[in-house]
């Protein structure tokens, strides 16, 4: 008969590997969300630094056409 301060090795396998399984899948979760919020700012970096040239060729077509 078991003494109540002894644990089951199956049982704490069990749960270890539970408790593991489910941090595993909660960091690779924040790990894909971390990677959707990097590309979702490299898009954005990307659109506001077009968008960036753009006024500025804009900017200096005026600047010529003022001068003409």
């Amino acid at each position: 008969m078991q003494q109540n301060n002894e644990v089951d090795v199956n049982v704490l396998v069990n749960l270890y590997n539970s408790k593991l399984a489910s941090a595993l899948n909660q960091n690779v979760l924040l790990e894909a969300k971390l990677q959707t919020l990097k590309n979702d700012y490299e898009k954005e970096k990307q659109l506001l630094l077009e968008e960036i040239a753009n006024l500025k060729d804009e900017k200096w077509n005026q600047a010529i056409e003022d001068n003409l």
